[in-house]
């Protein structure tokens, strides 16, 4: 899935600081605030990292539902900040005022948390959460049946992880975005919806797609140990026997196998590559809420919604809900045409729609 992310990072990090000096974000909250603030960290012991986050909390009265906050790929601070946009922060700063407790912070290795974010696969950032629930079980505002699990994209796959091994201790889960398919999966459609959202030519598609449906052969069957080796051989021989899809490449067939093998000899890009989300989503025994944008060119919506309404008509006695926003994008904001492109250029951080839906629905959970 990391595939078009890795194409995505230099312009990422390019664009960043142009869009916050120049671009207005009229939902980042301004002060004076009417709820509780703390600067916060806590401990996971088994990995020997320190994460540094916020908790804000209403100011009167206790027993509050309460949600953890958990990032999508790559390294982010607590406000999954972005092109000048802190999604995050206007998340945690409209549940606090519904009366939702909200834990956010920053991933392990970044800004104030200790640990390396480098060397960390999807299981290790669920060992994050899962240190983040025990910070929260020990505070007294929060009810103890109440507390769940917000996660973006790549925090949609963690969230159910956590939720389907600590089950007494998660009440709730939301998927932001979140990837409920298999990672192999999810890179091809992600590669297709990008190509065309870009204006690629059908033949420029088709010859990726080909291209990727053998990759994902090679990376799903071979051990990460063994994948530089095979990824080599099979490069070398696609190319050479593919003479116009190289051509059609803009680089050399040394760099562009160099980019194969650096990008997916990566652990976190194989092992979400080889992930399988649904073992974890069928464990998970609390209400989930699923939302996707429409024109989502990262986590395409249908087919990720979709295994989820699967999931729900195989188990009834799931509490799931599904819900598709059109022209909303990966980040949820209203878009034209969904790409990373977009991201900087549009004011809005988080449709307002979307903030509604998240607080209705925990608000509107029972619990003791």
């Amino acid at each position: 899935m990391k595939t078009t992310l890795t194409c995505y990072i230099a312009l990422l990090f390019s664009f960043t600081t142009v869009c916050q000096t120049f671009l207005r974000r009229p939902q980042t909250p301004t002060p004076p605030f009417n709820y509780e603030i703390e600067e916060v960290t806590f401990q996971n012991a088994r990995d020997s990292v320190t994460l540094a986050g916020t908790f804000t909390f209403p100011q009167d009265g206790n027993n509050f539902p309460a949600a953890i906050l958990i990032s999508g790929s790559g390294p982010q601070n607590r406000n999954e900040e972005i092109f000048g946009h802190k999604p995050f922060w206007v998340l945690a700063d409209y549940l606090t005022k519904q009366g939702i407790a909200v834990l956010r912070y920053d991933d392990r290795g970044t800004a104030k948390s200790s640990g390396n974010f480098g060397k960390a696969i999807s299981q290790d950032f669920a060992r994050d959460v899962e240190a983040a629930v025990d910070f929260l079980r020990t505070r007294p505002e929060i009810n103890q049946e109440a507390i769940g699990l917000i996660g973006h994209s790549e925090g949609g796959i963690i969230a159910p992880m956590v939720a389907s091994s600590r089950q007494e201790d998660i009440g709730f889960i939301v998927l932001l975005a979140g990837v409920t398919i298999r990672g192999d999966k999810v890179m091809k459609l992600q590669k297709e919806l990008s190509l065309r959202a870009m204006g690629s030519s059908e033949k420029y598609i088709e010859q990726e797609i080909r291209f990727d449906n053998k990759l994902m052969q090679v990376i799903t069957t071979t051990s990460l140990e063994e994948l530089s080796e095979a990824l080599t051989t099979f490069t070398k021989n696609y190319l050479e026997n593919n003479p116009e899809f190289s051509k059609t490449r803009g680089m050399t067939a040394e760099k562009y196998l160099d980019i194969i093998t650096s990008s997916y000899t990566n652990p976190w890009i194989y092992n979400m590559l080889n992930y399988n989300p649904e073992e974890a989503l069928k464990k998970t025994r609390c209400p989930i809420l699923a939302l996707n944008g429409e024109n989502d060119t990262q986590v395409p919506y249908k087919e990720n919604l979709n295994a989820l309404q699967k999931l729900k008509a195989t188990y009834p006695e799931k509490n799931i809900t599904t819900k598709s926003y059109p022209k909303l994008n990966h980040l949820f904001q209203e878009s034209e045409k969904g790409t990373v492109f977009e991201y900087g250029r549009i004011e809005q951080t988080i449709a307002p729609h979307v903030l509604v839906e998240i607080s209705t629905w925990i608000n509107s959970l029972h619990f003791e």
